[in-house]
């Protein structure tokens, strides 16, 4: 089974075009894929480690005209990379759900995941520019989160590994379980899972699991002043799930 390794690019981190350059360290290293962040104003969702991302790109540019020419830059450069956003809601009501869709569908970007988009005409609107919406699924297995996983047309954003003290639904431990009783209920779509993946021995468990790709986040982050160490490890990810 192919799985798919996914970098995190907190774009505007530490500036606009630095990002677009560190996707260009993401490709060589071999990355399948690459899931692009706007900052918000408010990332109450995140961890402190990104949330400092996040305030850092915004003091340097809070123009979000500005980040979607880097990111058009980027996309049309790299058309053979897939590309596609995590996004606050806050992010996509300031930008505008209908332009929003329309820059998705002229950049060749069909996934959009949102962990609060909760406007119904916003996402009707995406869903009509042929965006594709991913849900997501944690270790407490609500039923409500599958049931949106179930209905999406998108990938389903599983949670790799709880954190230490999160709540664990009983009997639902190991993520093998959470993805096979995500499957028995018909959730269709690919299963990609983040969160708590910190080195390749973890991606190597996401596949043994079942996952069909995995996020790689804050591990490459921290190399942007190393590339070539940045390069070296995305490859070892890939290795570990060939």
């Amino acid at each position: 089974m192919s799985v798919k390794v996914i970098c995190y690019l907190s774009f505007g981190y530490p500036t606009i075009e630095e990002s677009a350059k560190m996707a260009e360290y993401y490709i060589e290293g071999g990355c399948d894929a690459i899931e692009v962040s706007i900052p918000p104003k408010n990332p109450y969702r995140d961890s402190a480690y990104l949330q400092e991302l996040f305030y850092q790109a915004m003091d340097r540019c809070s123009d979000y005209e500005e980040y979607l020419k880097g990111i058009a830059a980027m996309a049309d450069k790299h058309p053979e990379t897939e590309f596609f956003f995590v996004l606050y809601h806050e992010v996509i009501m300031a930008i505008g759900a209908e332009k929003l869709g329309r820059f998705c569908r002229g950049h060749h970007i069909t996934n959009i995941i949102s962990g609060d988009l909760h406007d119904e005409e916003a996402i009707g609107t995406l869903h009509r520019c042929g965006v594709k919406l991913a849900r997501s699924v944690n270790y407490k297995m609500e039923e409500a989160d599958i049931g949106r996983c179930m209905q999406a047309d998108g990938f389903t954003y599983m949670q790799a590994f709880p954190g230490e003290g999160q709540y664990v639904k009983p009997g639902f431990e190991k993520l093998e379980t959470c993805i096979q009783y995500l499957r028995e209920h018909r959730v269709s779509e690919p299963i990609y899972c983040g969160a708590g993946i910190k080195c390749p021995a973890d991606a190597a468990k996401v596949k043994a699991a079942g996952g069909n790709g995995f996020f790689v986040g804050s591990s490459i982050i921290k190399l942007y002043e190393k590339p070539e160490e940045l390069v070296k490890l995305i490859r070892e990810y890939k290795e570990a799930v060939q």
